[in-house]
């Protein structure tokens, strides 16, 4: 038969080693709250000790020895320390598993509840610390035996007074925690009120610390399966708005793959409209704020069967079902987020609307990246047709994607091939009618025909190979520039254009001046050119570039001036060697268009910028930008774009006619 005492140390000694064991292995885990892991340690270490404690007790109870009267007297007072501590890392736990925190700020939930609980510990450790020189809750006898003290019963009662309190937050957020977490949690209340009824009844055991123990035991056990889930979550999350992931939505669009309840759908992708714009205005990190009130009014929207993602930057989707798409295409017709501006201390309001592209899907075969592709070819087209709401992806959208798809590959493989070439624009000096410059500016030789730019940068600043091609353009000018050097020919200065998308790489000042020493020419016959236009990157991405080439020797001019709202922060916060003035202002001779001209034009000369005027066609265009001070023209009024061969017979021969 088995002896009751002896399966009750057993019971002791192996909650205390699982105790201790379990404080190690959640120590060497990751966790992604500090405050949780710290708390649980604490409820886990004390709690093994508190077990270890007891187990001593019955070890040396009553021996009469002097060193283990001691020691007995030591672990005695333990046990009833470490018990009351237990209660207070048990509200801990409790308050970081439902709000996060246990900071007991006044705005902190059930403040006064837990610190009432803190009140009953500080109460219980007085006590116990009096019951070792009054005997209050206990004494030894002559024979080193533990008897119980006339207020034994409060030892018990204060820690489930404490403990009830916890009990009443748990229930009234409920809400907030699993089925199975609430009970775990719940458990540390209701195990040991067992163990004490069953303890009052056969004096002499240690049934109530024992289920103290088993509730611990499950709560690192529950603590552990959660912390794992958090982080299997966090890793589907993206972080600034708590919104999926690319990893969560495309995790679950597979999840999908096959299921014909996937035809009940369709993809929405968004891209906000000028949030550069906010960003400029009101800062970055206030703009990650307006991004996660959107992303969080946005989910109000989205039921548990859909989602609802943030891809990167401003652009988002959702996957949801068609009967709730008409409530998502209101909210992205007009959302207005409030926010607490970080700069003012005030609060904040804007408006967000978006480009959409929707892709009602029709297939359940397709795997979760394909979906995406599918319904980022609807948001780029929405992007390119500003005055459409929303796009909707047609058989007839498809089928250009796949047209455009199979000039993608040709692009690339032109690029491999060698299939692009610079033709030259030159620029003329209005006062000695002779070439003082030009453009390099792309050409693709495709299939035995010349295509211009507008046939495939689009396409490859869509995918990034824009960037090959530049470095691509720009080695072929320098060599083509070499080439007429060693003919002994003049050569002005050559400008080469860099798409902004080459901006994400930092050390592309580097990387275009390693181009241009490999072929041995002057850097004063480089200029980089970038368009003004495109407001992806900041203000200071542009401006480390521009300082960068100045430090290299290279000048740098802003292309297509006037065409964005954000041309005079440009002059303002980056050094430009050139300002081009772009072909809207002089395609038009209204007096409007000229005033603006002539105060761009007093501006340069100001800021002591060179001018260039392009896209110059006609005789009266030319006439107006001489009497305005502009002194060099480039446009088809002189010369449309020059082959390699041609432009060299113009260099041999630079002056121009009478204009």
């Amino acid at each position: 038969m088995i002896d009751p005492f002896t399966t009750q140390i057993s019971f002791l000694v192996f909650e205390a080693l699982f105790c201790l064991l379990s404080a190690l292995v959640y120590a060497a885990s990751r966790d992604p709250m500090r405050i949780r892991k710290g708390t649980m340690l604490a409820l886990d270490i004390s709690c093994g000790f508190m077990l270890t404690c007891e187990y001593l007790f019955y070890v040396f109870r009553g021996s009469t020895a002097p060193v283990e009267v001691f020691f007995m007297r030591f672990v005695n007072a333990g046990v009833y320390y470490l018990i009351v501590l237990l209660l207070l890392f048990y509200a801990m736990i409790v308050a970081v598993r439902l709000f996060g925190r246990f900071d007991l700020k006044k705005d902190m939930p059930c403040r006064k509840r837990f610190l009432t609980v803190c009140g009953i510990v500080a109460v219980g450790l007085v006590l116990v610390t009096v019951s070792q020189f009054t005997g209050i809750y206990y004494y030894f006898d002559s024979n080193n035996v533990y008897q119980r003290g006339p207020l034994f019963w409060l030892s018990a009662v204060i820690p489930t007074l404490g403990a009830l309190l916890v009990a009443s937050v748990i229930i009234e957020y409920r809400h907030r925690v699993s089925r199975i977490q609430e009970m775990v949690l719940i458990s540390y209340v209701v195990l040991p009120i067992i163990g004490e009824i069953i303890q009052i009844l056969n004096y002499g055991n240690s049934i109530m610390n024992i289920c103290v123990g088993l509730s611990v035991l499950l709560m690192f056990f529950e603590n552990m399966i959660y912390k794992e889930k958090e982080i299997i979550e966090a890793s589907r999350t993206e972080f600034r708005t708590g919104l999926a992931n690319e990893h969560g939505y495309v995790e679950w669009l597979n999840a999908m793959k096959g299921n014909p309840d996937l035809k009940d759908y369709a993809a929405v992708f968004f891209d906000l409209r000028k949030f550069s714009d906010i960003n400029r205005k009101y800062g970055v990190e206030n703009g990650n704020r307006i991004l996660a009130g959107f992303g969080n009014i946005l989910r109000g929207t989205i039921e548990e069967d859909e989602i609802l993602g943030r891809q990167y930057g401003n652009k988002f989707i959702a996957i949801v079902r068609r009967k709730n798409l008409d409530r998502l295409l209101e909210r992205l017709r007009g959302t207005e987020v409030t926010f607490k501006d970080t700069n003012t201390g005030t609060d904040g309001k804007v408006t967000l609307t978006a480009h959409v592209g929707v892709y009602d899907i029709d297939r359940t075969d397709l795997d979760g990246e394909d979906l995406l592709v599918f319904g980022g070819h609807a948001l780029s087209t929405a992007k390119s047709r500003d005055n459409e709401e929303v796009v909707w992806l047609t058989q007839e959208l498809l089928d250009s994607i796949a047209a455009g798809k199979k000039l993608e590959s040709d692009i690339r493989l032109g690029i491999k091939n060698g299939e692009f070439e610079p033709f030259y624009q030159p620029k003329v000096n209005l006062k000695t009618g002779k070439i003082c410059g030009a453009e390099a500016l792309s050409r693709w030789n495709h299939d035995g025909k010349i295509l211009p730019p507008g046939s495939y940068i689009p396409i490859m600043e869509a995918n990034d190979t824009i960037c090959l091609l530049d470095l691509y353009i720009l080695k072929a000018v320098c060599e083509d520039i070499a080439g007429w050097l060693r003919e002994g020919i003049e050569v002005p200065m050559i400008s080469v254009n860099f798409s902004r998308r080459n901006l994400t790489d930092p050390d592309l000042a580097d990387h275009i001046d390693k181009v241009v020493r490999e072929t041995g020419i002057p850097k004063q016959l480089i200029e980089i050119e970038v368009t003004e236009g495109s407001d992806e990157f900041s203000v200071g991405v542009l401006r480390r570039f521009a300082d960068n080439l100045h430090r290299l020797g290279y000048k740098i001019s802003i292309d297509d001036f006037g065409t964005a709202g954000s041309s005079l922060t440009l002059l303002r916060e980056i050094t430009f060697d050139t300002l081009k003035i772009d072909k809207g202002f002089v395609d038009h001779d209204n007096q409007k268009d000229i005033t603006i001209l002539t105060c761009i034009i007093r501006l340069a000369n100001e800021i002591n910028m060179d001018i260039v005027a392009e896209g110059v066609e006609q005789k009266t265009q030319v006439d107006i930008l001489e009497k305005l001070g502009v002194e060099v023209i480039q446009g088809f009024y002189f010369d449309k774009a020059l082959s390699k061969e041609k432009m060299a017979e113009r260099l041999r021969s630079p002056k121009y006619g009478s204009h």
